[in-house]
Parts: C-alpha cells; sequence; structure tokens
C-alpha cells in the first residue's frame, strides 16, 4: 500500500483546516456563539460531565446569552423544550430572558413553561439568583400567576377580591 501522507488523495486537500483544540487536546473546529448555545441546550443537563462541572456549564451558558439576541435565546429555548424534550436549560433560558427581554419572554412562556414542574424549576431557578436577581419581578411573577390560575381565573378572582372587600388582593377577608 503506497504511502498515505505523501500520496493524499483530493479527499483530504478539501477538507478545511482546524482552528481550535479541544479538552482533549486534539484539533477541533470552533463554533460561533449561537451555535454553541444551541449544542449547550440540546445536549446540556447542567449537571457534572467528564469535561465540565455543572458550575462550568451554567456559567458558559450565561456567557453565551450575555451576547446573543433574546430572539435567538427564545427560538433555542422553545426548541430544546418541543424537540429536545429537555427541562432544566429551557428554564434557565426564561429566566435569561426575563433579564433581556420581556416581551419576548411573555411570548414563549406558555410554550416553554408547559407543566408544573417546569414552572418550578422556572421559579427555582429566579429565586436562585444564578441569572442575576433573586425575586421573580413584576413581569415574570404575572406569567408566573398567569400559568397557575389562567387569565380568566385571575380576573375572576381579582373581582371576587375587590367585591368582598378583601386585603389589598392578598385574598384576606373581613370575615
Amino acid at each position: 500500500m503506497a504511502n498515505k501522507t505523501l500520496f493524499k488523495s483530493l479527499i483530504g486537500k478539501l477538507v478545511p483546516a482546524t482552528d481550535a483544540v479541544n479538552e482533549e487536546r486534539a484539533p477541533a473546529y470552533a463554533l460561533s456563539p449561537k451555535h454553541q448555545l444551541a449544542q449547550y441546550a440540546a445536549t446540556g443537563c447542567l449537571n457534572t460531565t467528564f469535561y465540565a462541572t455543572a458550575d462550568e456549564q451554567l456559567a458558559k451558558v450565561l456567557e453565551l446569552c450575555a451576547d446573543l439576541d433574546a430572539e435567538f435565546i427564545a427560538k433555542t429555548a422553545v426548541f430544546c423544550r418541543e424537540r429536545g424534550f429537555m427541562k432544566d436549560m429551557p428554564a434557565l433560558l426564561c429566566a435569561v430572558l426575563s433579564i433581556k427581554d420581556r416581551e419576548v419572554l411573555a411570548r414563549v412562556f406558555p410554550r416553554v413553561i408547559d407543566n408544573p414542574k417546569m414552572l418550578r424549576n422556572f421559579v427555582q431557578i429566579m429565586r436562585s439568583g444564578a441569572v442575576g436577581r433573586k425575586s421573580l419581578g413584576s413581569a415574570p411573577k404575572r406569567l408566573v400567576r398567569e400559568r397557575l390560575f389562567g387569565k380568566d381565573r385571575r380576573r375572576a378572582q381579582k373581582h371576587q377580591q375587590s367585591e368582598s372587600g378583601a386585603f389589598h388582593g392578598r385574598g384576606f377577608s373581613h370575615d
């Protein structure tokens, strides 16, 4: 057999040169920030893996989100929830959106936070301070309330409280 390093075929000449190294110091291709976030969202579980700890993965995802637009983050959250069936990552991306763009969050919230477990994950991530705030804030709190009670039930509850003389909407009656 001929020496492959001396007698390369045309196929080897068409492969682009690598521009990065991976964790094993092997040649690799650098990914764009959008591609990196999509890869983390579709495959990341925010737990310790062979190459990275959970904290390192979280820091990397937050770093990537800081540089990307809210629309792409929202699309990524919807995709990894609906197609990838991920739980923690879409909730984290929604928490990032609560800081970046509340209008975009309001559009994707019902599609991403689609069951009580996801709602719990979202609230837990928000209250942990991982995305930069420890409280829900008014817009995320409204979304959580709507998810729990529905818009119509909320209006009915508000109306009932105002009629019964409830104490500032907290459900305390004077009876």
